[in-house]
């Protein structure tokens, strides 16, 4: 079977409460941390390790660099019932702002020796081998804290004064085939470039997705048709853009009478501030030619919520939302061909073409800038482009 260590210990520490003490509810924040422990403190049942041995011939855990202690204890005490082996690359890490991620040398090692290590980038055979191997050679430097030569590679070096010059976007757009990621540390910069490009990137959500918790809280919270008006204008800002008319054109008939469906369902929320009308506005805004979505996923998310509140399957909108980005957590997102996001969201992923804006910002990273960098950079397939106010980079030793 494939989960995740969260999810296996909050099943086995609910399904013996007594010992295990999980949390009510869905865990949230520091709360995991008790999942962690309660799965932990389970396995100190005799009849419950018995239930291990007879599950399970071998224990595989994978992204082992993202592991904190409590997991990482979790670990051990599974590594005790079980042959258990751990994979993990140390330079992909980039969990160090939570303080507690496990040392490679002084925690992993004395508990699960080192066997081997993979030194063939496969990620790029039938690809760009040139490409990856340049990458390898770069995570070296990196981890030695060398000086970077952005311009000294396969890569397409493009100098720039700030993130949110568009060239790299746009360099080759209609050439690239296949997925393409921009890929930028900060998330404010993400939506930013996102909307920048009329959506032709879109920015991703996080799972906890913020932004529609918020407008979940504003719509139950709102004491008038008027305030959910409001909060529902807010997010569609935040969202949306709407491409200029050219000078001296006029929209079309079809975009006319759009707009005309648009006033009269906004004059029905203000009326009724139904959930109902609230889809019926958002499906109708979205119909007009020069509406362009930049977050996509998070509007998608939350008409849905809307319209399970409107279905009568949840009594409120923070409900509803919940459920819907638990759906995602679970089943997964749905693929862009074109995506703008942070390393921290596209870990793990991997894309044909990668576009980095202004890479000198990931050297102004406070926690593991170097690894965010290599992760950046390594996401790419087929093509890498980067765009950097400075030609040369040098980063901090990692933390291994």
């Amino acid at each position: 079977m494939v989960d995740t260590i969260a999810g296996w210990a909050a099943r086995y520490a609910g399904a013996f409460p007594a010992k295990g003490q999980p949390p009510k509810g869905i865990p949230e924040g520091a709360e995991w941390s008790q999942v962690y422990r309660g799965g932990k403190d389970v396995l100190s049942i005799s009849g419950v390790r018995k239930v291990v041995e007879s599950s399970y011939d071998r224990i595989l855990i994978d992204e082992y660099q993202d592991c904190d202690a409590l997991q990482h204890e979790l670990a051990i005490a599974l590594a005790n019932i079980l042959p258990t082996i751990v994979f993990g690359d140390p330079m992909q890490g980039i969990f160090e702002f939570t303080r507690s991620s496990v040392r490679w040398q002084t925690q992993v090692f004395p508990s699960f020796p080192l066997v081997a290590m993979l030194e063939e980038p496969l990620r790029w055979r039938g690809h760009n081998v040139e490409l990856g191997l340049w990458i390898a050679k770069i995570r070296g430097q990196l981890e030695r804290g060398e000086q970077i030569d952005l311009a000294a590679g396969p890569a397409t070096f493009m100098p720039c004064k700030d993130a949110y010059e568009m060239g790299a976007l746009f360099d080759k757009f209609n050439e690239r085939e296949g997925s393409v990621a921009a890929i930028h540390c900060r998330r404010g910069a993400c939506d930013q470039l996102a909307k920048s490009s009329k959506g032709a990137y879109q920015s991703i959500e996080e799972i906890g997705a913020r932004r529609l918790q918020q407008f979940a809280g504003e719509w139950d919270d709102a004491n008038s048709p008027t305030a959910k008006v409001a909060a529902l204008k807010s997010l569609l800002s935040d969202t949306t853009t709407l491409k200029k008319l050219e000078v001296g054109a006029a929209d079309t008939e079809d975009d006319l009478a759009t707009g005309g469906r648009v006033r009269e369902a906004l004059t029905a929320l203000g009326t009724s501030g139904s959930a109902a009308d609230a889809v019926i506005y958002i499906e109708e805004f979205r119909k007009h030619s020069r509406v362009r979505p930049f977050r996509g996923e998070l509007l998608r998310d939350t008409a849905r919520a809307l319209r399970e509140v409107e279905e009568a399957r949840f009594e409120s909108v923070r409900d509803a939302a919940t459920a819907v980005r638990q759906r995602v957590s679970t089943s997964g997102r749905g693929t862009q061909k074109r995506t703008v996001s942070t390393p921290l969201l596209l870990k793990g992923l991997e894309f044909d073409h990668v576009v980095i804006p202004d890479a000198a910002h990931f050297a102004n990273e406070t926690f593991a800038a170097a690894k965010l960098f290599y992760v950046a950079i390594s996401r790419a397939r087929e093509s890498l482009t980067i765009s950097s106010s400075s030609r040369f980079l040098t980063f901090p030793v990692p933390n291994t």
